[in-house]
């Protein structure tokens, strides 16, 4: 296999799909590592101040330092409001690159095509990596190209299942691939192994079920809880894993109501990186009192479920069509506000 490409002293990765810019900033982790010591990352910072010294600081003991500068509010706009340096501070700061320093700056999103920093990245000749949203057919061919990757051997319907289950969040159809990996252990799998493996977790499914009801058309999400009751699944553990998925929404909001951002959220609520970003974004899309009330609707379905005076599934369904009335009411308001 031939050697990767030398390391380029300044990298910019950017784009709207989290999972692959995730992956791409790991990849850069794992090249540019120092021999001793660990990267040092700078997490959203307004100030530039430190980021500035480590830039121009030259290593002591290493022959090369990594720096990896995480969603600075410089490459997307943000920077305008008071208290945070202008981009062109931070050209400033690229100018002055310590030739052993590497660096790699993230940005969660796409980075404005007039924006000083990208300009500056393009001029020095760094290299920039672009990871535009995946939907539509690019998905079903991102999917198979992973499954590819994996040498997985997998039966005709396989990928329309991943699709339709886990996705379009690619992290949880890698998820869904790895598992798949080891419940093959090396044999082709028919569609029913498949379905067996990835359909039976409730909790990829219900991805889908709360995704479509902070989406545009919420009353998706309803069709979506009831495609997974017609399945057979338990409506009761439905109930329970809807209403874990909602509480982490909830605790996510105000994590970042606290702190001003989600910098931290994964190592705060324990969850992997891609899944604590797909909670920030699903934290924006409704209002606090809108999913607070989401739980308290579902833990009154569990009480009277308890108690005989709703069945689970008519209980799950009723909750589940509120929610979606709610966010559909939600939704009219901000177009009228427009």
């Amino acid at each position: 296999m031939a050697a990767p490409p030398p390391l380029n002293q300044l990298t910019l990765i950017h784009g709207e799909e989290r999972f692959l810019v995730d992956r791409s900033a790991q990849e850069w982790r794992e090249r540019a590592r120092p021999p001793q010591v660990d990267i040092e990352v700078f997490d959203a910072p307004g100030r530039l101040n430190e980021l500035r010294l480590a830039v121009a600081e030259m290593p002591l003991f290493d022959p090369e330092r990594a720096l990896l500068l995480r969603d600075p509010p410089q490459l997307t706009g943000s920077a305008k409001r008071g208290g945070v340096d202008p981009p062109e501070r931070l050209v400033a700061i690229l100018g002055e690159l310590a030739p052993t320093t590497v660096l790699c700056m993230v940005a969660h999103a796409k980075v404005p095509d007039r924006n000083a920093v990208l300009a500056a990245v393009k001029a020095r000749g760094g290299s920039i990596v672009f990871h535009a949203a995946v939907k539509g057919r690019d998905l079903r061919l991102w999917v198979e190209r992973e499954i590819a990757v994996r040498g997985l051997r997998l039966a005709s319907g396989s990928v329309d299942h991943l699709v339709r289950v886990a996705g379009p969040d690619l992290g949880s159809i890698a998820s869904e691939l790895d598992k798949l990996v080891a419940f093959a252990a090396g044999k082709p799998l028919s569609i029913t192994e498949v379905r067996t493996a990835v359909a039976g977790d409730e909790a990829a499914g219900l991805y889908e079920t709360l995704g479509e009801l902070l989406g545009p058309t919420p009353a998706r999400g309803a069709e979506s809880i009831d495609r997974l009751l017609s399945e057979g699944r338990a409506g009761q553990y439905l109930l329970a894993i809807l209403a874990g998925q909602i509480r982490d929404l909830v605790l996510t909001q105000a994590y970042v109501q606290a702190h001003g951002s989600s910098a931290g959220l994964a190592a705060a609520l324990g969850k992997p990186d891609w899944q604590a970003d797909r909670l920030s974004r699903q934290a924006r899309s409704v209002s606090p009192a809108i999913a607070a009330g989401w739980l308290s609707a579902l833990h009154d379905v569990d009480r009277k479920l308890k108690t005989g005076e709703i069945s689970e599934t008519d209980g799950l369904r009723l909750a589940v069509l509120g929610a979606a009335a709610e966010m559909t009411a939600e939704r009219e308001q901000q177009r009228r506000r427009n």
